[in-house]
């Protein structure tokens, strides 16, 4: 392996995080360092030696590193919460439009108060858990063209992804057992708008957290 490559792979080992945030970062280094190594070898310098001043010139792995694991961590929370808003769109339809799996069943369930409590806690938390999805997404796709955004950003952003996408289908699958009429029909309705999805979030948020 040559010095770029030893460089390049104690580069991917410094920075955690999916594969696919890390990906293009790598690879405009290396293209960066393979340009730097032509220029110095054009200039009459050997190919270690060009690859060494290359190399001095970008920085070593623990200088670069940081400004690194804070882009890709913040590629991951941007993710995560694009997906937390796609999953949240059809929430409402879930739960007050066709579906309607929500309103359904009020008489039926056997704690009506519990019930009730628990359907207005579900459309306070979805609400604030759209808003909040949306902050993250603008402040993460735009926001730090303006403000710092590091991996403190990427690990709040993930927190929320991570307690919205774990409280919301808690809720709703208690709700849908209170009302003692859960059909085979909702339960799979319940699985593939509410439960999956939202698991899906748990998965992201996790790899983002993972990538801080």
């Amino acid at each position: 392996m040559s010095a770029v490559d030893v460089y390049l792979a104690d580069l991917r080992a410094a920075i955690p995080g999916p594969s696919w945030t890390r990906r293009d970062l790598l690879r405009e280094a290396g293209d960066h360092l393979e340009d730097a190594t032509d220029a110095y070898t054009a200039a009459g310098y050997t190919i270690a030696e060009a690859e060494a001043m290359a190399l001095r010139d970008f920085g070593s792995v623990d200088d670069i590193a940081p400004g690194f694991r804070d882009t890709v961590a913040i590629g991951a929370a941007r993710r995560t919460a694009l997906m937390l808003v796609l999953v949240m769109i059809p929430q409402a339809f879930l739960w007050d439009g066709g579906i309607d799996l929500g309103s359904s069943a009020h008489l039926a369930a056997p704690d009506a108060g519990l019930f009730n409590v628990l359907d207005r806690i579900i459309e306070y938390v979805g609400t604030i858990g759209a808003v909040g999805a949306v902050i993250a997404l603008v402040a993460t796709a735009i926001g730090q063209r303006w403000l710092p955004m590091g991996r403190r950003a990427a690990r709040l952003t993930a927190a929320w992804a991570f307690t919205v996408a774990v409280v919301i289908p808690v809720i709703g699958l208690t709700m849908l057992a209170l009302t003692g009429s859960l059909t085979a029909m909702v339960a799979l309705a319940a699985i593939a708008f509410m439960a999956i999805p939202f698991a899906l979030v748990v998965l992201s948020a996790q790899r983002t957290l993972a990538a801080c």
